[in-house]
């Protein structure tokens, strides 16, 4: 008796979608995946060196898929899933930063809880160091901060647009960290500044934000040329006044301005099946097939959108 396949279903064969597809293969062991991308010369080459079925729209599909997966641009997120919610697909991932302000997010709301959106950064070692050993109740401030020197010119096409600038783009990863690792969920927006230094969207977003007894002091700078590479880090005080100062590298434990203690990715280090891109890609997607226990659920993914929308409107 033969086995039935595991049937994945793509749409974007670009960066994220080849990712994706490289890890899930090395993870499932009997899966048949296709791809649906509208570049011609794309589907060429994927048709030359992957095992995939390759098609440049999916009008004939029937959508019985055990995975769908939605790695396009961001104009098109909302589109798919009102289409593959229409067809009852369920097991949905949908690439970070999960459309834009003013889609209507209304069908995806009411629709079923399958739905996960690809905010990997959770599952870095020391954002899950924090998750465990953190307690959120003795948290009064947060900052969290990302910088680099990304748009050095004005962008093209979507990435000039609605659908792009540095807090829907990079800084929608430390409001989720937030969302996951704090609670925060409809916080009062104090005070705001956003800058369009090159691009015509915000290059740099600056607010302040108060939820329960925290207070949010948020950073985004993607034009800032003191980084070379780009970096998120965060600082977290505590009600007995130490502080913790974590990256994706580390953490740091301040008392009395002193550190008392460090702990990096090494001592954190785990072996995974398959290592592209950094273990976060490989436990997502691992996650993704398992119990989805850290994976970006829609309804927190919706709390980081709504939030972009109030500081981005």
């Amino acid at each position: 008796m033969i086995e039935n396949k595991i049937k994945v279903l793509i749409y974007g064969f670009g960066r994220m979608g080849l990712t994706h597809y490289a890890i899930l293969n090395q993870l499932l062991e009997n899966a048949e995946f296709t791809f649906v991308d509208p570049n011609k010369k794309v589907n060429y080459f994927a048709r030359k060196n992957i095992n995939a079925k390759i098609y440049n729209t999916d009008f004939n599909l029937n959508f019985e898929y055990d995975y769908v997966l939605i790695c396009t641009p961001p104009m098109f997120h909302v589109p798919l899933l009102d289409k593959l919610i229409k067809h009852g697909c369920k097991n949905v991932f949908v690439e970070k930063p999960f459309g834009g302000i003013n889609d209507n997010f209304l069908n995806i709301f009411n629709s079923n809880k399958y739905i996960t959106v690809g905010y990997v950064l959770r599952f870095n070692p020391i954002i899950q160091w924090i998750k465990k050993y953190i307690d959120v109740n003795q948290i009064t401030k947060v900052n969290g901060f990302y910088f680099s020197n990304t748009i050095e010119k004005k962008p093209k096409g979507w990435r000039n647009g609605e659908y792009s600038g540095v807090t829907n783009e990079v800084g929608a990863h430390i409001i989720d960290l937030c969302v996951y690792l704090f609670g925060l969920n409809n916080p009062d927006l104090i005070d705001k500044k956003l800058d369009s230094i090159i691009s015509d969207v915000d290059d740099i977003m600056i607010a302040n934000l108060k939820e329960g007894s925290i207070s949010y002091h948020l950073h985004f700078d993607w034009v800032n040329k003191n980084y070379r590479k780009p970096v998120f880090k965060f600082e977290i005080m505590l009600k007995d006044g130490s502080i913790f100062k974590f990256d994706q590298q580390k953490i740091e434990h301040y008392s009395n301005n002193i550190l008392i203690n460090k702990i990096t990715t090494v001592d954190l280090a785990e072996n995974v099946t398959f290592y592209l891109r950094g273990i976060e890609f490989t436990n997502q997607m691992a996650d993704l097939i398992g119990d989805k226990h850290t994976i970006a659920k829609v309804n927190h993914a919706l709390i980081t959108r709504n939030l972009i929308k109030k500081l981005l409107s």
